[in-house]
């Protein structure tokens, strides 16, 4: 046998997917294009299991890592899965509640500028803190809270984009979209419950039998089936590790309501209000709201919970049936055990404040992707794909976990809880000094400056200063001094007011010119229904 024969025996020929929903159907679109349609990839979903179309939040990452990838264009995909866009995520009453006037702030998307390589939330801050400015950082360094504010697109009418985005959509009908996308690419979908999984000698899954009385046999399996871990937990009895100490949510109560996006417009972030016992969500699509409330059953009760967010929606959640959902934030102890990779919810998950759950899964499949294996799987290639996976979780539970910590607010149980409690994790205690300090925070990969690069050596986390700041900047979290360098640095802050003002010019021009959120999406929708009237003459 020559050598390519040999190398094309121990390849990867056979994939299966168990479990459908948004995991199954994006690991089953992205392994189809990252493996270029050369592999035979199966799809075995349950047909007893319900899915339940719930309103999705996503971080910028998804249009270029999936979507784009994917060569989907977001007119083909956008008006099937009544999907709008996302500039960030307001956060309201995290200082103080409502029933004391309230507060918000914008975590909004993209990087702040520099000057001379200080980031210039540090230069807000100087500003702030010597010479009493009050205008929030939100609203100084970014052009987008203002759009956000108006519910503008963040596209021209042309379709030129203005600032980053993300987007809401409907998870049922974007798993829908990727299962027809999928099949049409040669994917081979099977309805079946998987009640049996056989193990060999060495503890691989030999294969998986169905309620059918049929037998399926893969190289290498992927476990999308949720909470329920029906491979990496029931058949290989891979463990979790929780982070119960430092996140104290474990529980919600969705809620989706109706809305008229003609008359009420379309609100370009996502919401999340602080309540009693945690927060809630609201995600905006086109017609209808995701909403639903996020807190801790050691603090309050499922029917306290329910009647809080109805109480908070008003009438029009009056008649509404309400999800109650239990879930535990944390993550595998490994995500790919032997030939078994879990993917999404069966793999990890956090609570959903910054909107991460779907990153981690395309997140994840872009590493199995980067430690793809032979047949006979090199064992460094799984523990690279676990290492870097685990990094991945760890490090968002670490900022999620910092939104909590920094609260200043104590006027419930709950919230006294989240500053006196918490576990903090070595690494976000490392962030919260060097804050305190008045020190940038992981400057952004994309900038070539060396200013403290010292600081940042060897960095590839997710959250850059940007991120951090905002929501430092939003619940008043500040450092003891302004950044000590600028004290020396009078250059820089004389230019720093041209950057502040450039900024406010760059913003009223965006205001003037950008559409509507509503009216945007109404045009592009229109033009993906004429794209699919012309295929489906063409068909037909």
């Amino acid at each position: 046998m020559d050598q390519s024969s040999v190398e094309n025996d121990n390849r990867v020929r056979k994939i299966i997917i168990v479990g459908g929903g948004s995991s199954g159907w994006m690991a089953a679109a992205y392994l189809s294009k990252a493996l270029n349609f050369n592999a035979d990839i199966t799809l075995i979903e349950s047909p007893t299991i319900p899915r339940i179309g719930v309103g999705e939040a996503t971080i910028p990452t998804i249009k270029e890592e999936l979507f784009d990838f994917l060569e989907i264009p977001e007119e083909e995909w956008m008006s099937e899965c009544k999907a709008t866009y996302k500039l960030g995520i307001r956060f309201q009453n995290w200082k103080k509640p409502a029933s004391q006037g309230g507060d918000h702030y914008y975590h909004n998307f993209g990087e702040m500028p520099q000057v001379k390589g200080v980031p210039l939330s540090h230069l807000w801050m100087y500003k702030h803190q010597l010479q009493g400015f009050a205008e929030p950082m939100a609203y100084s360094c970014y052009p987008t809270s203002p759009i956000c504010d108006a519910q503008k697109s963040p596209r021209y009418m042309d379709g030129t984009k203005a600032v980053h985005y993300a987007y809401h959509f409907d998870a049922l009908l974007v798993a829908n979209f990727l299962k027809k996308w999928s099949i049409e690419r040669g994917l081979t979908f099977i309805s079946d419950d998987i009640v049996d999984t056989q193990l060999d000698d060495g503890g691989s899954i030999k294969h998986l039998r169905g309620a059918s009385g049929r037998s399926y046999a893969a190289d290498l399996y992927i476990d999308c089936t949720g909470f329920a871990g029906l491979l990496i937990e029931q058949a290989l009895g891979e463990p979790k590790v929780t982070f119960h100490d430092s996140l104290l949510t474990d529980r919600a109560v969705a809620i989706n309501i109706p809305s008229d996006p003609a008359t009420e417009g379309i609100r370009p972030y996502t919401t999340a209000s602080a309540f009693s016992s945690g927060w809630t969500w609201e995600i905006p699509l086109y017609g209808r709201a995701g909403n639903g409330y996020v807190y801790s059953s050691a603090f309050q009760t499922p029917e306290d919970a329910e009647r809080e967010v109805r109480a908070w929606f008003g009438k029009k959640a009056d008649a509404l049936d309400v999800r109650h959902i239990k879930f535990v934030s944390g993550r595998r102890r490994r995500s790919w055990v032997k030939n078994c990779v879990s993917i999404g919810l069966a793999s990890s998950f956090l609570e959903p404040l910054e909107s991460t759950g779907l990153y981690f899964v395309y997140a994840a499949l872009y590493q199995l992707v980067a430690c793809f294996p032979s047949k006979h799987i090199e064992p460094v290639l799984r523990d690279k794909f676990n290492e870097r996976v685990s990094y991945m979780v760890d490090d968002v539970r670490d900022f999620i976990v910092l939104h909590f910590c920094t609260s200043p607010r104590t006027d419930t149980p709950y919230w006294k809880a989240n500053q006196n409690e918490l576990k903090l994790p070595d690494t976000l205690k490392e962030v919260l000094e060097l804050q305190r300090a008045g020190i940038p925070i992981r400057r952004s990969y994309h900038t070539n400056d060396a200013l403290y690069s010292s600081f940042e050596a060897g960095f590839d986390r997710f959250w850059t200063n940007s991120n951090f700041q905002s929501i430092f900047a939003g619940v008043g979290y500040l450092p003891r001094q302004p950044m000590p360098l600028l004290h020396s640095r009078p250059d820089i802050l004389a230019e720093a007011e041209r950057t502040f003002d450039d900024l406010r010019q760059k913003t009223a021009q965006m205001m003037s010119r950008l559409p509507s959120q509503y009216d945007y999406l109404t045009s592009l929708y229109a033009r993906g229904s004429r794209a699919r009237e012309e295929e489906r003459q063409r068909a037909g």
